[in-house]
Formats: C-alpha cells, structure tokens, sequence
C-alpha cells in the first residue's frame, strides 16, 4: 500500500514538472508566431489585413500546443517513473525538433505564399534542392536566427523552476490537451470565416497543418486502399454519356467525344501542325478581360481577342507536375502525380502517340530548365517524342536568366530564349506534320529576368493604365517583381509570334495556349483560383473567334483536338480511350456541365468539382459565374461529392498501380519506340 502511495506521489510530481515544461514549449510556439507577425509578415510582404489572421492564428498555436503535450505526456511519465532526468531530457529534445520543424515550415509558406504538406516526400532530395535554391532565399541569416533561437530554448527549459499547480489543475490542463485530439471542426480554421485563402492559411499553424496532411496520406490511404471501388456502365456528360466497358479497367470508356471545334475552323485538307505553350504560373487572376487583379498580358489579351478563348478553364493541378499528362493524355493522376510513377507509368493513349502512329507526326518538347525534373522526359518519351531541347542542350548563343544574388542560382533560359530556340529548331525541319511543346520558365521564383528594370517600369506604366480599385492597386505593388515577369513573357509572346508569321508553315499550325497553374506566391484568393488558367487556342485556320464562358480543364483538350481531327480524317481515333476529360464545352455562357478531380499537390487530391458545386478538403462551396466560390450548408451533397471523389480515388490506385487504363487491344495507337 505505501509503494502505490509513493507510485502515486511520483506520477503527481513528474505529472507538475510535465505542465510546467510544457508552459514554455507554449511560450516558445507563441514566439514563432509573433516572429511571423512581426518580422516575416513585413519581410515578405504579406497583404494587407494579414495581421488580424495572424492574431487569430494564436488561438490554433495554442491547439498546436495542446495536441503536441497530450501526445508527449505518456512517454514522459513512463519515463519519469524511472529517471526525472530522462524523462526532461526526451521533452526537450521533442520540443526543440518540434519548434525547428514549425519555424522551417513557416519559412516555407512565408516564400511560397502556401503551406507545405505531405508532397514533401513525393520529391527526390535532387528536385527540393533545386527547389530551395531556385527560391533565393538560401542565405545564412535565417537559419542562424533559428539556431540562437533554439539555443536560448533549451538553456530556458535548462533554468526552468517547476510551477507548485494544484491537483485540480493538472486534472483541467491534462484534460484539455487530450480533448484537443478530438476532430472538432472549431479547433481548425474554417474557410468561411476568411475573407481569401491567403488570410485562412497565414492564421494555419504550419506544423499542425503539415501533420495533418502527413497523417491523412500516410495512415488513412492505407485503410482507404483496402476499399473497392463502384463501377457504373454509364456517366451523363455534357453531351451525352460515358459508356464505360470492362469494371477491370476503371476509366475505359467509348470513344465519343463531339467534335465541338471544327465548326470554328476551316476544313483540314492537310495535317495541321500543333504548337503547345504552357506558360509557367499563367494565372487568370492576372491575364485576360476581367482579371480580378487587372491583366498583365495585353499582348496576350489581343490574341485572345482573335482565338477561341476559355476564360473560366482549369489546370488540374497546382503545381507544374500534372500539365502534361492531363493536357496531352487526359490521364489520371497516380498516386503522387502521373510523371512520379516513371517507367512504372500504366498503358496510355495520348495526342502525341495516336498523331505519331496514325498520321507521321513528329514531335519536340523544349524547356529552359531542366527535363527531368518531374520526370517530364520521361513521360514524354513514352509518348514517342523526339527530341528534347532543355537547359542541358541549348547550345551556344543562348543566355540564361540571372542568377538569384543570394543563391547564385538560374533556373535556365528566359522565355525569350525558350521561343528563340524553338524557332531555330523548326526552320530547319518542315519535312512532317509537328506536335510541339514548349514549357516557358521566368514567371517562377525567384523571379528575376533579364532587363528587370524595364518591366519593373512597365509593371508601373500597367497599373497606373488598368482601372483597378486604389485597395488592389496597393496589394499588386507588394508583388511588383512577379509581375514583372507576367509582363516579360508577355513580351516574349509577342516575339515568339512575330517570328513564327515568317514561317511558311504558320498558316497551317494550331496554337494552344494555357498556364500550368496559377502564381502561388501572389496570394491566392480561394481554394478554386489556383487552379483558374487561361486556355486559348489561336490559328490561321480559324473562320472565326469566340470566347466561351463554360468551365473546362485540361483535361479536356486531347480529347476534342482529337475528334477534330478523326472529323476531317487526318487520323482514325481509337473506338474507346480512358480519357478523364469529356472534351472542350463551347458553351458561350457560364455552366458546369461535367465532373472533375482536381490534384493540389503531389499526395493530394481534396477537390473535386461536379456541376456547380465544389468540394475543396472536405467542404462544400457553390461555383459562381465569376469563378468566386462560398460555402453552402448542404450536408447530402457534399457526402454525394465525398463519395464521387472516393470513388475516383480508388480507381485512379487501382488503374494506374496495375497497368488497368487501356486493354492490349489498344495498344497500337500507343508509340512503341525505335
């Protein structure tokens, strides 16, 4: 009896010395926030009325704070029934890991303008390298910062006197950090209570937000691949319905994408050549009629003007990683993104591989960074390209970007440079029908181009000329070095077209035109703007133009240019494909006609869009005309939509991790190498 009293006494002791540690494991975390506040905020020009969200960010610090201790608490008092000493010493260790990783995490969201996630481990140590350095913000001062920081840490946990707390007290404190593991909507930011997503992410705490995200990719998708998916014999689209085929391939379906397009252009008589230019960090915020932050691409805007024009289109991912599967293959995402399963990379069709095995097309990819990241090349070497033309392989003659001064690192060639060699590789090769793609770089951290000075004026002249409200003539001055880059590749635009009209082949080639996905480091307004591109397709064998205000994506591009094409019989389409995109709505007014996921970041998939309503990490919103989303309390349809997103998931796993997208059957269409 008087060993379970001692027992006791010691749990109560080592119980007080375990809050009294964990007071300042809070003090600390509340540091790192006024950090934020005060320093970071200032330094990476936060916008305006970021600071009321900071103040509000204190109150899921604190949740942080409590999460941290119930979970911490256990080991340390098994540890403290056996050495005090131990049991400290594996609190403070905790602690100091725990406080680096928030104010790493911090750093990160302060650059990039979003916080960072489970996508951290879907890129090799080579590609976040390459990543951080591209940031321009590898200077030693900050990390000095964290390390004095964590030094006067440990030396306050050191010198720390123990807190004489009531029993009852300890009862309270315990109780609350254990309740704070309940998955209660109000100990989490809400979307609806922030006036952008900017505002809901700077009140995030970082480190809670990143352990979220590990936590759901890591435990929950394994409990959720051990689930099957439903199989439906028919989808209704826009125009018609899906037919789907065999329940062991998830997505094949008949082929009968209507050929919306060729009512715009004149009659193929001979192969047309396709040109893509994917244009880094092309957001709609900031380029074509009604932009919400003004247009910064007016040589763009008036070829628009002279195109068929989607201004309410979607990448289909936030970042560079989906735009060439989902715009050249309409295929679904994998696991981590569809280049990231590599030589692994399930069966496919796609527009380069049925052109090249159909109608003799040749094809190229040119980029001014490197080819590989994202295993670009390697997928479209799967799609029987041939030749890459990246920042290994420019050649002489050609300059690259300046380099960042902190880092001393380039990306690779400027805009102007990818177009200008582009054009010297095709003068000489006119010989075969083209499918080209050309992936621009400037408009990307650390955003410094050749000539800064003259857009960094011209970004001025702009502002001064857009009829923008003072309010968010004041937020875009906070990123006049972005746009200063939207407005040099708009410069290069330009070039690249005065110099394709000299070609004899510019009047019998097809123009693409679209973003990857919108500038994060512009802060983003809602969890649908970073995904809002332009798309245009210009071309001298247009009869006429139109702008189409229907909501589209990319994956939704090969399927149309394709049923364009097997119409005026330059080639003869496949009779089933797995194609995601239910191709191109021409729709002149506002509707959501079909269903699509939508990847934010590599390891996750939380949208999906169906009709007019949207769900975005679990919470339903409404989709406006003017592509602004709100929340709606529609508990039926937000399951109905959990379930639809469910449902892709599993067979997206199921397709791609077992080479289910296509039957042998099909495999013709695909390339099959030299």
């Amino acid at each position: 009896m008087e060993k379970s009293t001692d027992t006791f006494g010691l749990l109560v002791r080592t119980l007080r010395r375990f809050v009294s540690l964990s007071f300042i494991l809070a003090g600390m975390i509340l540091l790192v926030r006024l950090h934020e506040m005060i320093i970071l905020s200032n330094y990476h020009n936060y916008p305006p009325g970021s600071f009321s969200s900071l103040l509000i960010g204190i109150k899921y610090d604190i949740v942080l704070y409590l999460r941290v201790s119930a979970v911490l608490m256990i080991p340390f008092l098994l540890l403290g029934l056996f050495s005090q000493k131990a049991a400290r010493i594996f609190f403070i260790s905790a602690s100091v890991v725990l406080v680096l990783g928030d104010m790493l995490l911090l750093k990160y969201f302060s650059v990039a303008g979003v916080p960072l996630g489970s996508d951290l481990f879907a890129y090799s140590i080579e590609e976040i390298n390459q990543t951080v350095q591209s940031s321009g913000e590898m200077n030693v001062w900050p990390f000095i910062f964290m390390a004095l920081f964590l030094a006067y840490m440990v030396r306050v946990f050191i010198k720390h006197v123990y807190l004489k707390l009531k029993p009852w007290m300890l009862i309270v404190i315990s109780a609350a950090m254990f309740a704070s593991l309940a998955p209660l909507d109000i100990l989490k930011p809400q979307p609806s209570d922030f006036e952008n997503e900017f505002s809901l992410f700077a009140a995030t705490n970082k480190l809670n937000f990143f352990s979220e995200s590990v936590l759901e990719h890591y435990v929950f998708d394994e409990q959720f691949d051990k689930q099957t998916y439903t199989f439906k014999t028919t989808v209704a689209t826009a125009d018609g319905a899906f037919t789907y085929l065999d329940e062991d391939y998830p997505f094949l379906h008949n082929e009968t994408t209507p050929d919306v397009l060729g009512k715009y252009f004149q009659p193929l008589e001979t192969k047309p050549n396709i040109v893509f230019v994917i244009v880094e960090s092309l957001g709609r915020a900031y380029s074509g009629e009604d932009a919400y932050l003004g247009s910064f691409t007016p040589f763009l805007d008036s070829l628009m003007d002279k195109s068929l024009y989607w201004e309410n289109n979607l990448s289909t991912s936030g970042r560079t990683f989906g735009v060439l599967p989902s715009t050249l293959a309409s295929v679904p995402f994998g696991n981590r993104g569809f280049t990231e399963l590599g030589e692994d990379m399930p069966d496919h069709l796609s527009l380069m591989s049925i052109l090249k095995t159909q109608a003799g097309y040749t094809g190229s990819f040119t980029y001014g960074g490197e080819a590989h990241f994202d295993n670009m090349d390697v997928f479209l070497k799967r799609q029987g390209v041939d030749r890459i033309i990246d920042n290994a392989g420019f050649g002489e003659g050609y300059e690259k970007m300046p380099a960042s001064a902190t880092s001393g690192f380039s990306w690779g060639f400027g805009d102007k440079e990818i177009f200008r060699r582009y054009i010297e590789e095709i003068k000489t090769d006119t010989a075969n029908p083209r499918v080209d793609v050309i992936l621009t770089l400037a408009m990307h951290s650390p955003f410094v181009v050749e000539n800064q000075r003259y857009y960094l004026a011209k970004f001025n002249e702009r502002l001064a000329e857009l009829k923008l409200p003072e309010k968010t003539k004041a937020f875009n001055r906070n990123y006049e070095k972005q746009f200063s880059t939207v407005l040099y590749f708009d410069d290069a635009l330009r070039y690249f077209f005065s110099e394709f009209r000299k070609l004899p082949s510019f009047n019998n080639t097809i123009f693409v035109i679209t973003g990857d996905h919108r500038m994060p480091e512009i802060p983003i307004s809602t969890q649908l703007d970073r995904f809002h591109v332009p798309l245009v397709i210009y071309s001298p064998l247009l009869k006429k133009a139109a702008k189409f205000s229907s909501l589209v994506t990319h994956f939704d591009v090969t399927p149309s240019l394709l049923a364009m094409m097997d119409a005026d019989s330059i080639i003869s389409r496949p009779k089933a494909a797995a194609w995601i995109g239910h191709g191109l709505d021409d729709e002149e007014d506002f509707r959501v006609a079909n269903a699509y996921p939508l990847m934010r970041n590599k390891n996750e998939i939380l949208d999906f869009i169906d009709g007019e309503r949207m769900l975005a990490n679990k919470i339903i919103y409404q989709v406006y005309e003017n592509m602004d989303i709100e929340t709606v309390d529609e508990p039926e349809k937000e399951k109905e939509l959990e379930a639809e997103l469910n449902n892709f998931l599993l067979k997206n796993n199921h397709a791609c991790k077992n080479n289910k997208l296509i039957p042998d059957s099909l495999k013709v269409y695909m390339y099959q190498g030299q």
